[in-house]
């Protein structure tokens, strides 16, 4: 079999300068128009992780191929895809459980259709 070997041309460097003249022409600055990220209202520390919140409505549980949670929670079964939801109302933060499993908070459990529950500030 035989093999072509290519050679480096004063013709083929000409091609090749050719093509890049006829490119068109990159963007030499871009200027990205970022909207600054709101200033987080409270922080959500876990034992793995740390959440900045930033809007009035979290919600808490685990993704699926139905959706994303704002806080990913793994996926175990015993949690469920919109486990709780933390709101805010000024200047209190409040939690509704949305699983059938509930969800202890402070040794209190609280059950899915319950009225929201007021978070203590810590």
């Amino acid at each position: 079999m035989a093999q072509t070997q290519f050679t480096r041309s004063s013709e083929s460097d000409a091609w090749a300068l050719l093509a890049l003249k006829s490119a068109p022409a990159s963007p030499s600055k871009v200027q990205w128009a970022q909207e600054p990220a709101p200033l987080a209202i409270a922080r959500l520390d876990g034992r793995d992780f740390e959440y900045l919140i930033r809007q009035k409505r979290v919600i808490i549980g685990r993704n699926s191929s139905r959706g994303q949670v704002d806080v990913n929670m793994g996926h175990s079964s015993f949690i469920s895809r919109r486990h709780l939801e933390l709101f805010y109302d000024h200047p209190e933060f409040y939690l509704t459980c949305n699983s059938k499993n509930g969800v202890l908070v402070d040794g209190v459990f609280q059950r899915k259709g319950s009225a929201a529950m007021l978070l203590p500030k810590r």
